[in-house]
Parts: C-alpha cells; sequence; structure tokens
C-alpha cells in the first residue's frame, strides 16, 4: 500500500470504500424513511372512485352497490368522505365482478428476462413499471433481481445489504436445492407483485457459478451450472402469470441462467450509436450461447428506451426499424421528467397520484403504450396457447 502524495489520492481504499458502504446505506435507509409511511415499509398509492372504476371495468353504482351488500367492499374514505380505493379491494371487486382477466387454460407463465449488455438503457426502470402495470391489470407478477447492484430492490423498499441478506437472495436456491426458492419470495407492498431481491452477494456467485473446480463438486448434486435458475422456476411457475428477471449489465452466468429459462426476452436499447453498438455485441454473444441449444422464444421485442426525441436520435430510431422491422415494440419510452421525480423519491410513475399537469400525463400516456401494447401480446400468446390447447383435448376424446 503505497501513501499519498497529493490530498487528491487515498492511502487505504478498502477502508475508505468500507466508509462510503456503510454511510451510503445509513442514507438509502433514511431516505426511503421520508419517503415512505412514518415506521412502515412502503405503502401503494389509494385510487379514488373514478379511477377503481376504470380499473374495475364496472359502473360508480354497481361499486356502490356491492358496499351496501357487504362490508368486505367498503372502502376507506377520508374526513370529507371520500373514497379511496387499494388495489387489493379493486382485485377483490374485480373477482366478484368477473372482470378480472384470467390466463387461459394451457397457456404457461410468461417468463421474461430484460437484458442487455450495456448499463444505464433502463433496464431496472423497464421492469419496475412494466411489473406494476401488469399487476395493476390483475395479473399475479414475480420479480427475480438478478443485478448485485439490486436498483429494482431498493425500489421495492428493501435496502440491500441491509434488509437483504445472503441467504435472502436467489443464492440459496443456486447454491444447494432449487425449492429454496420458496422460501427467498417476499411480498411487496404493491398487491400482486412479488420479489427475490437482490445485493451485493449476487457477484460472489456469478463468480461461484464460473468457478470450475465448484461446479464440478456440484454438478451431479444441482445440475450443470447455467440452468439453476430453471429448475428453481419450476417449483413456482404455478403460481404467477409473469415472472420476470432483472439482469444486471453483463452476459454473465446469472444472466445466462435467466434467458435459459426464460420463453421472453426483451431488450431495452436507448437510440443512440453507443446504445445500438453494446446490442449488436450482445447479440453476437447470444447467437454464441444459443447456437447449440436450439433455443426460440414466444416473445422476443426491442423496447426503445430513454428516447430524447432529438433529431439524431429520431434518425437512429428510423434507421433501426428500416432493419430491425417488427421486432422494436411500436411505442417508445421517452425520457421524462415524471420518471425521474418518481425515481428520485423510490417510486414509479403508476405509484404517484393522478395529477392533470402535461408532463404528468405524457409519462402515464407514454408508459400505458408501451405496457398495454406488451400486454396485448402476451394475451394473443396466451390465446394461441390455449386453442393448441383445446384442439389437443378434442383429439384426444
Amino acid at each position: 500500500m503505497s501513501d499519498q502524495i497529493t490530498h487528491f489520492g487515498v492511502s487505504n481504499a478498502s477502508q475508505l470504500m468500507s466508509g462510503f458502504h456503510e454511510m451510503g446505506n445509513e442514507l438509502l435507509t433514511n431516505l426511503i424513511q421520508y419517503y415512505s409511511e412514518p415506521n412502515e415499509k412502503k405503502t401503494l398509492r389509494m385510487w379514488k372512485m373514478k379511477e377503481a372504476c376504470q380499473l374495475i371495468g364496472r359502473s360508480e353504482a354497481y361499486v356502490r352497490n356491492l358496499e351496501k351488500e357487504s362490508t368486505e367492499y367498503i372502502p376507506y374514505k377520508d374526513d370529507k368522505g371520500i373514497r379511496h380505493y387499494s388495489l387489493s379491494l379493486i382485485n377483490k371487486i374485480r373477482d366478484r365482478a368477473k372482470t378480472r382477466y384470467q390466463r387461459p387454460d394451457g397457456s404457461k407463465p410468461i417468463i421474461l428476462s430484460i437484458s442487455n449488455f450495456k448499463g444505464g438503457v433502463a433496464k431496472s426502470t423497464t421492469t419496475l413499471h412494466m411489473v406494476q402495470k401488469c399487476a395493476l391489470a390483475g395479473l399475479r407478477c414475480l420479480v427475480i433481481d438478478l443485478d448485485p447492484q439490486a436498483t429494482l430492490s431498493l425500489w421495492f423498499g428493501y435496502v440491500p445489504d441491509i434488509d437483504v441478506k445472503e441467504d435472502e437472495t436467489i443464492r440459496p436456491a443456486l447454491e444447494g436445492d432449487s425449492s429454496n426458492i420458496k422460501k427467498v419470495i417476499q411480498k411487496t407492498y404493491f398487491d400482486g407483485v412479488d420479489i427475490v431481491p437482490g445485493n451485493l452477494s449476487l457477484s460472489d456467485l456469478e463468480i461461484t457459478l464460473s468457478n470450475l473446480s465448484i461446479q464440478e463438486e456440484q454438478l451431479k448434486t444441482l445440475g450443470m451450472p447455467n440452468v439453476r435458475i430453471t429448475n428453481c422456476v419450476k417449483h413456482i411457475e404455478d403460481d404467477y402469470d409473469i415472472i420476470v428477471f432483472d439482469c444486471g449489465p453483463n452476459l454473465g452466468m446469472l444472466t445466462i441462467n435467466a434467458v435459459t429459462c426464460s420463453n421472453s426476452l426483451l431488450v431495452p436499447i436507448p437510440p443512440m450509436m453507443n446504445d445500438l453498438g453494446s446490442f449488436v455485441t450482445f447479440t453476437g454473444t447470444l447467437e454464441t450461447l444459443f447456437k447449440h441449444v436450439g433455443k426460440s422464444f414466444d416473445f422476443f421485442r426491442i423496447i426503445l428506451t430513454k428516447h430524447p426525441e432529438s433529431m439524431l436520435s429520431k434518425q437512429i430510431e428510423i434507421l433501426m426499424r428500416e432493419k430491425f422491422g417488427a421486432y422494436i415494440l411500436q411505442k417508445n419510452i421517452v425520457n421524462s421528467v415524471e420518471i425521474e421525480k418518481a425515481s428520485s423519491s423510490f417510486s414509479s410513475v403508476y405509484e404517484m397520484p393522478k395529477r392533470s399537469s402535461k408532463s404528468y400525463n405524457r409519462a402515464i400516456n407514454c408508459l400505458n403504450g408501451v405496457f398495454n401494447e406488451i400486454l396485448d401480446a402476451f394475451k394473443d400468446i396466451w390465446t394461441a396457447q390455449n386453442e393448441l390447447y383445446l384442439r389437443g383435448k378434442a383429439h384426444e376424446q
């Protein structure tokens, strides 16, 4: 260890980083407490009558009549008598009204990796808003945080390395009995979304899964290191409609596990030259990975994220659409002040109270356009799977 020769240097970098890590975790804890209810974990916003009825798909008269019928349908009322509906109550009313979408018989859950080589392309932001949109539609969602930075876990109220211990990540399910996946799934404050949180220990897991000497010992009992997540998901796939992996900015063993397990892949790319170049490298690596396994996807799309809508980005978008055609979603996620505001308070645009401002309306309409397009695709896939299932049943008879 060398001494620093100017005040710009550091004589003990390990000690300094340890201090930053400790103080940073304390700061994150304080910030989450500031933006959450006092002395409680994060809570989800509520919806007023008009918004709730739009989500339920029934009239205000129908919802009011349910209140008279049973106390279980009575919402919270503030001191002005205004009704406020939780998502849990909205789903309960949907179930009673039979307006909640049910994945059809014979269809498989969407197992989706959201992945790219590069950091800063809005993978976690896309994952957060997508699973919340799916939950708002009444679907059962599980999100698995595979990024050691654990940004997604933080947004769901888990401070990595404080609220999440090593054995509360996916690690014990990949290094031991695959059924351990059931033990590490956590409920979130967002009704319909469960999570397997992440933390820094996932970096060590990446190294372990890539260590040949360790894997030679584990091969007979745990199977190949690239299919560990596949083995885990078999234990819980019937409990969910959508399982989403938020992958790290690499193609390490955790991402390889996720993509191998997935029947769907969503690749976020900002329409910029360096991000396009990273995507090209990413696809070249995936080609090598998939070459000998005959990999297929029920759903594969590119999503243009963080779109600045500048002249240059629009030109790159045009070129990408000319080359990649229908594989790019029709709708884009544009740069948004509202998304930045939500992220700075550890939340999403869907968690923010409805406002009449132009920036809010632009952001929510943009997100709804993108994720409705994805949801419609999922429903088309499920319908096609159901038709095959029914034809198979008819053939058996």
